[in-house]
């Protein structure tokens, strides 16, 4: 075990937490943006329960108390420059895993090295999340074919390119939450989606996906409707959760904190990714 992964094992045993699994045993690509920069300090949690600067990403695992569960892997968001994994990451998985799902939060890097592009570092390490969670899913009693993402903001965008901009022969999950999703638009008038080699595809084969969104969300809401027609032009499965009111970054806290929850899970179910029995 390389010395990140012993320095990590030992936080989550002092913190009472899940099981921590770093994603990558050596460099990860691309890998420049592994390393701090000048004068920059390794990362830890800041205030309000968010962390900054990760270099070495890694995901925190919440076993199934039964075998056979889906695998729901929480994406925190934070505008690519921080996660805010508190409210948006181990309180959402806690309560996913106490309705019987395995969960797994993944710790992706930031900041963004490219402002341009700033999910280039984070997509590889969900791609990488994705592909390790469907390796040790039955060591979580987990379902290795049964593996959702859910993402929040810039996880929410995240988790979409994980789906929805998946090459040739690049894993993509069985199901897909997004939880007031940004950046989908291109910034066109009027909006579209964001299209070309960095933009998003869909067919018949997409995951399905629940999208939740409040209307007067500073990130549009706009986003997320059309996210879903494209799903459903395509021929995809997709239902939605849309709030009059709400705002921004609600996660697992306030009025649609909780009860989103249990109605995602009781989706999972839907799809065929159900809870252990």
């Amino acid at each position: 075990m390389s010395r990140a992964a012993v320095a990590l094992a030992l936080l989550a045993a002092a913190a009472g937490a899940g099981q921590v699994v770093p994603l990558w045993e050596s460099a990860a690509p691309p890998s420049e943006t592994l390393r701090p920069g000048p004068g920059e300090p390794p990362g830890g949690v800041i205030a309000a329960g968010r962390r900054t600067r990760v270099f070495a990403p890694w995901l925190e695992a919440f076993p199934a108390a039964r075998p056979g569960a889906s695998l729901v892997l929480v994406f925190p968001g934070g505008g690519y420059g921080l996660l805010a994994e508190s409210h948006e990451g181990t309180e959402v998985a806690k309560e996913l895993n106490r309705l019987g799902h395995a969960a797994a939060v993944v710790r992706y890097r930031v900041p963004a090295r490219d402002p341009a592009r700033p999910w280039i570092a984070p997509l590889a390490d969900a791609r990488r999340a994705l592909a390790l969670a469907r390796s040790s899913a039955t060591a979580w009693n987990a379902d290795p074919g049964k593996v959702a993402v859910l993402g929040f903001s810039a996880g929410g965008n995240l988790v979409a390119r994980l789906a929805y901009q998946a090459g040739p022969g690049e894993p993509r999950p069985d199901a897909t939450i997004l939880v007031y999703p940004a950046y989908l638009l291109d910034g066109s008038a009027p909006a579209r989606l964001r299209a070309g080699p960095e933009g998003f595809a869909f067919g018949a084969a997409s995951p399905p996906a629940l999208l939740l969104h409040s209307e007067d969300d500073p990130i549009p809401v706009g986003g997320s409707l059309a996210l879903a027609e494209a799903l459903r032009s395509a021929g995809a499965r997709v239902e939605t959760r849309l709030w009059p009111d709400g705002g921004h970054g609600w996660g697992a806290r306030g009025p649609l904190g909780r009860p989103w929850i249990a109605d995602a899970s009781a989706w999972l179910a839907r799809q065929g990714l159900g809870p252990s029995r």
